[in-house]
């Protein structure tokens, strides 16, 4: 197997929750870590002693079929009288499962919310909290549910790289405006210059 090939195998026995509990980016980095920088294959703190024998199955070339793992599945919750609609929490959820505007309560989409515990610490006032998930008991890979929540995270890195382009864009197209407005305008009083200099020579 090729080194593409192995990370491939490697994210797909990962959770697919992209926590950053195994001080990666996501589980795609630390599936490429452990081919290309001979990483650990025990930081995968939500999959723990399952998932990592299932890494060392494919790494060590055995007969591997995805096993389906599960754990129990918690969700975000926001203490909706304490948030004060900082927009942090929607910043760095990896799923896009928080919803609000700056200085507006926000909320968890909990079909969303794969559990990451990514926002937790990051609330300022601390008024989030992991709970149990009340519509689904557990969080399975490789599933529907991890799968959506690979997908949305790439769609949220997608967009957001979109954004950032059409916002340089914006930025490019404004310096050029002002730039030609300069010249315009130097152009202007050159000439002005040159006419008051000819009537002062007449």
């Amino acid at each position: 197997m090729n080194n593409d090939h192995l990370i491939n195998k490697i994210t797909e026995a990962l959770p697919q929750l992209q926590c950053k509990k195994c001080e990666y980016q996501d589980c795609k980095s630390y599936a490429s870590s452990i081919i290309e920088k001979k990483e650990k294959t025990s930081k995968c703190d939500p999959g723990g002693v399952e998932t990592e024998k299932q890494i060392k199955k494919i790494l060590f070339k055995e007969i591997y079929e995805p096993i389906r793992q599960t754990k129990k599945h918690a969700i975000a919750d926001i203490v909706r009288n304490e948030c004060i609609g900082c927009t942090i929490c929607i910043r760095v959820c990896p799923v896009d499962a928080i919803v609000g505007a700056k200085h507006m309560i926000h909320r968890v989409l909990e079909d969303q919310c794969n559990g990451c515990e990514l926002c937790i610490d990051e609330c300022p006032v601390d008024c989030m909290s992991m709970v149990d998930s009340v519509r689904q008991k557990n969080w399975s890979w490789p599933s529907a549910e991890s799968n959506q929540s690979k997908e949305q995270y790439y769609n949220k890195i997608e967009r957001l790289a979109r954004i950032k382009k059409e916002k340089q864009i914006n930025r490019e197209k404004v310096l050029q405006e002002r730039e030609m407005e300069d010249y315009i305008k130097y152009a202007l009083d050159t000439e002005s210059r040159k006419f008051e200099h000819i009537k002062k020579y007449e």
